[in-house]
C-alpha cells in the first residue's frame, strides 16, 4: 500500500506554493511590484476574476466614454479581451474628433473581440494579436493598424504589439494559463565564484 502511495504522489504534478501575496487586490499587487517591494522568485497569481475588477476600474478612468463592459479570458498563452465599444464616442471623449468617413463607418456600439499571444521570458516579452472582431467582422492588415493607430495608441502610446519589449520592474516573465496569469520575478543573480574573481 505504501507503494502505491508513494508512486500517486510521484505521479501528481508538482505546482509552486501559492506567494503570500496572492490574497491582495490586483492593483495592491501591480503597486508592490513597480515599488521594487516582491521578493526574487515570487510567482504572483492574478487571478481572472481580479483582472476584471481591475480592468473594470481602469477602462472607467482611461475610457469614460464609449467603452462598456471590458472583460478578459484567460487561455493557455493567450488574453482574449472582450467589450462593446463605440469608437466616435472614445474619440470624443478624448477631445478629438474622426473626420466623416470614419465618423460614418464606425458610429454605434460594436461587439469587441481580441485575442493576443502572449509570450515571454528573460524580462522580454512579446504580444501578437492572431484575431480582432469588431461587430462580429474580422479586422486584419491596414485596417486594422489604423485602429491600432487612431484608438489605442493616444490611449497607451506606450503599447508595441507584433514587437519585443522589456517587462521592467524585475519582472522575469509572464505566465498566461486557463483562469490565471502569474507574474514571475526574476531570481537573484548568484553571486560570483571564486574562481572568477
Amino acid at each position: 500500500m505504501k507503494r502505491v502511495l508513494l508512486l500517486l504522489l510521484l505521479a501528481i504534478p508538482e505546482t509552486p506554493g501559492a506567494s503570500r501575496y496572492d490574497r491582495l487586490p490586483a492593483q495592491k499587487k501591480m503597486d508592490l511590484i513597480e515599488q521594487g517591494r516582491i521578493p526574487p522568485g515570487t510567482r504572483l497569481a492574478f487571478s481572472e476574476g481580479e483582472l476584471n475588477t481591475f480592468v473594470g476600474l481602469k477602462a472607467k478612468e482611461v475610457v469614460p466614454e464609449g467603452l462598456r463592459q471590458p472583460r478578459i479570458e484567460l487561455r493557455e498563452s493567450r488574453v482574449i479581451g472582450h467589450a462593446f465599444a463605440d469608437f466616435v464616442k472614445m474619440r470624443h471623449a478624448q477631445g478629438q474628433d474622426l473626420n466623416w468617413l470614419l465618423s460614418r463607418l464606425l458610429e454605434g456600439e460594436r461587439r469587441i473581440k481580441v485575442t493576443g499571444r502572449v509570450a515571454s521570458g528573460g524580462g522580454i516579452a512579446r504580444v501578437d494579436l492572431e484575431q480582432v472582431e469588431v461587430g462580429g467582422n474580422s479586422i486584419s492588415g491596414r485596417a486594422l493598424d489604423l485602429m491600432i493607430r487612431i484608438f489605442v495608441l493616444p490611449l497607451y502610446p506606450q503599447v508595441k504589439v507584433g514587437q519585443e519589449f522589456e517587462l521592467g520592474y524585475k519582472v522575469e516573465r509572464v505566465e498566461i494559463k486557463p483562469g490565471t496569469a502569474f507574474v514571475v520575478m526574476a531570481s537573484k543573480k548568484p553571486p560570483p565564484s571564486v574562481a572568477s574573481r
